[in-house]
């Protein structure tokens, strides 16, 4: 997954706004509340979301780990490109973002329709 085949993946997905923030990260947000986070530069890491279930099997692959203060709530940091398949990372920014989707104020979610 390269930088540019992540981000059409996450601005194909409906009302998905996109931002450098930290300096350094490039973020993709659903109602102003990020589902993706990558860095632009440096070594690669990207920062998702995943559901409960699925949180414990990703983090034992290689080179994916709980995202530093988020991991209680189901945040993974992806430090290999390689260690998803395409098709997985689809599946999972997704994921990521229908979760990210849920949790937002229910006028939020409306006025997003």
């Amino acid at each position: 997954m390269t930088l540019e085949d992540l981000r059409q993946t996450c601005i194909s997905l409906p009302h998905v706004t996109e931002d450098v923030k930290y300096g350094t990260d490039l973020c993709f947000s659903i109602g102003n509340k990020i589902f993706c986070g990558t860095r632009i530069e440096g070594p690669f890491r990207t920062g998702i979301k995943c559901e409960e279930s699925d949180f414990a099997h990703l983090v034992e692959r290689e080179g994916i780990v709980p995202m530093p203060r988020l991991s209680k709530t189901f945040w993974i940091r992806i430090e290999k490109a390689n260690s998803l398949t395409p098709a997985e990372w689809k599946n999972y920014l997704r994921k990521s973002y229908a979760l990210v989707l849920s949790t937002l104020p229910l006028k939020v979610r409306q006025s997003l329709k």
